[in-house]
């Protein structure tokens, strides 16, 4: 009976350790890891690949995203919507990039896709 007891407790440990874990991060956090100084290299693949910098800015109201795609000589400026753990932009060519934060994965902690285009950001 005791055993009984005891493994019971544990069991309820591990669920609810479990279910705090899976806690979403939130907005507050996920902009501050965001806005890093250094920036991110984002490493894209659909029908072709490439390396992109973004570069994200708190700009009063707005987050903005500064994007470089040095391969193609092109840059742009898109806003940013935060929500829990997600994060959702426009690219200068793509639309619809949907972005979630992986605490797993410390080389690419966001990831990431648009309908046609799968996206990995890594820390400068």
């Amino acid at each position: 009976m005791k055993r009984n007891v005891i493994l019971a407790a544990v069991c309820v440990f591990c669920l609810m350790t479990t279910a705090y874990s899976g806690e979403a991060i939130g907005a507050d956090n996920i902009k501050d890891m965001l806005l890093r100084p250094g920036g991110w290299l984002v490493e894209w693949r659909g029908n072709s690949s490439g390396v992109l910098d973004f570069i994200f800015e708190d700009r009063g109201e707005n987050i903005v995203v500064k994007i470089h795609n040095a391969a193609w000589n092109q840059s742009c400026e898109r806003n940013v919507t935060i929500i829990e753990d997600t994060v959702n932009l426009d690219g200068c060519n793509d639309t619809g990039i949907t972005l979630r934060y992986d605490p797993d994965d410390k080389e690419f902690p966001f990831k990431g896709e648009s309908p046609n285009v799968n996206y990995k950001l890594k820390a400068k």
